[in-house]
């Protein structure tokens, strides 16, 4: 569908399997073309879905939306390119009281401890180990305790404790100590930093950081 020839992004937003909410109300009556070129056509990462063959080496399967498509190769690529593109760390400060959202593309899945995470060994406890999956890698994001560079979760035998694949640097001693665990995967992040609280997020360089509200990134 032609959305006119100014860049104007149709309003579309939550498409579902059949995208019956994406219906184009504002296709019609579009002003002329500038010199006679062709109108844009927008598609939206979210309402395409591929539809073929499995593609295992690539990760794609049938049924995954373009966004989805688009962050797995981007994955492959980054894995064969001589340098890979880096993430960078980022501080993210809300400055008024509404809050301030960014969308990056970033690792993931993330999984956040509870504050309170404590070592023995290569054995971590933390309040609930749900969402943390074999081969994340392993940070101290608050409080005392460190791992060693590249520390990954190695297994999870029980539902509050978890095993690194080398011993903590420095023990996590519980009080106020949360762990973070990143997956590998290239994901789309929408966050929402509220004022007085800044969040800090990893995002790769030279990929876009789109923000709505007022707020500063460092």
């Amino acid at each position: 569908m032609s959305c006119g020839c100014n860049d104007t992004a149709l309003p579309l937003t939550n498409c579902n399997d059949g995208c019956a909410d994406c219906s184009p109300t504002n296709t019609v009556s579009l002003p002329p073309c500038p010199s006679g070129e062709a109108c844009d056509e927008i598609l939206f990462t979210d309402c395409v879905k591929f539809t073929g063959p499995n593609l295992p080496a690539l990760g794609i399967t049938n049924g995954d939306r373009l966004l989805t498509v688009l962050t797995k190769l981007h994955k492959v690529l980054n894995g064969v390119i001589t340098p890979t593109i880096p993430l960078a760390n980022y501080v993210a400060t809300a400055t008024t009281a509404t809050p301030y959202v960014i969308n990056y593309l970033g690792l993931g899945p993330v999984y956040t401890s509870t504050a309170g995470a404590t070592s023995s060994s290569a054995t971590i406890t933390v309040g609930s180990t749900t969402g943390l999956v074999v081969g994340m890698t392993l940070e101290v994001t608050a409080g005392v305790g460190a791992f060693a560079a590249n520390s990954t979760v190695l297994s999870v035998p029980t539902t509050t404790t978890f095993v690194a694949s080398a011993v903590p640097t420095t023990a996590l001693s519980g009080g106020a100590t949360v762990v973070r665990a990143t997956g590998s995967n290239h994901q789309i992040f929408n966050i929402s930093v509220a004022q007085g609280t800044p969040r800090t997020f990893r995002a790769f360089v030279g990929s876009n950081v789109v923000v709505s509200g007022t707020g500063t990134i460092v």
